[in-house]
């Protein structure tokens, strides 16, 4: 096939898109895409918090907090969409012999035991990971138990707190934003998306198309 037919091709199949696209009439946009697609916040905590129950933990010093999703006065995330996000929690330990407990709380359900023990004048910087899909509205914290106790300064920031959502209804938010080469995003075929008129119309649409390129494909 030469680079006229080819071209000839890749404009039809474009039309095609804009077709089934126009057909289908406006898709919905998610929270997501409404208040901005991206979800990320880093927060620290900027002193030492020494074998006393807190829950929430909350880290007041925000570095980012893109979707605003963080509330720094309460130490709660709440997810603004539906879809899987990854929590961090890293502290420096104290040195001494502390029994060092942190739960990922959600929904007041303690999700995952983050622990960490040394012993005479050691320290180290523990750091846990969590993973879960949220329901939009879902809220997660971080809790620390009796006992524990980190440390940290207004510049050190080695207790801190952070989350990304890393899909959002089945979609890679780092294939969303880093993806190339060419798509067509066909909407669905559902009675919410596309009436049974414009269904026809599109099945059609694709019936005359696919006859117009035959003679081409097989010249």
């Amino acid at each position: 096939m030469n680079d006229s037919k080819m071209c000839l091709v890749y404009v039809t199949a474009l039309g095609l898109c804009a077709i089934t696209l126009i057909s289908g009439g406006p898709v919905k946009q998610t929270a997501a895409k409404q208040k901005g697609s991206a979800v990320l916040f880093f927060v620290a905590h900027p002193g030492q918090v020494r074998e006393v129950l807190f829950s929430p933990l909350i880290f007041n010093q925000v570095m980012v907090n893109q979707g605003s999703a963080y509330d720094k006065n309460t130490g709660v995330f709440t997810a603004p969409v539906a879809g899987v996000y990854q929590f961090v929690y890293a502290a420096q330990l104290c040195r001494g012999p502390h029994n060092n407990l942190w739960y990922f709380m959600v929904n007041d359900a303690e999700r995952m035991l983050c622990h960490a023990q040394v012993s005479g004048g050691d320290t180290t910087l523990n750091t846990c990971y969590y993973m879960e899909e949220l329901k939009e509205g879902d809220r997660v914290w971080i809790k620390q138990l009796e006992g524990s106790c980190a440390w940290a300064s207004t510049t050190s920031k080695t207790i801190t707190f952070s989350g990304v959502l890393l899909v959002r209804e089945g979609v890679s938010m780092l294939e969303e934003k880093h993806g190339s080469g060419f798509s067509c995003p066909l909407p669905s075929l559902s009675h919410k998306m596309m009436s049974s008129s414009a269904s026809q119309a599109v099945a059609l649409s694709g019936v005359l198309i696919a006859m117009l390129l035959w003679p081409l494909l097989l010249d």
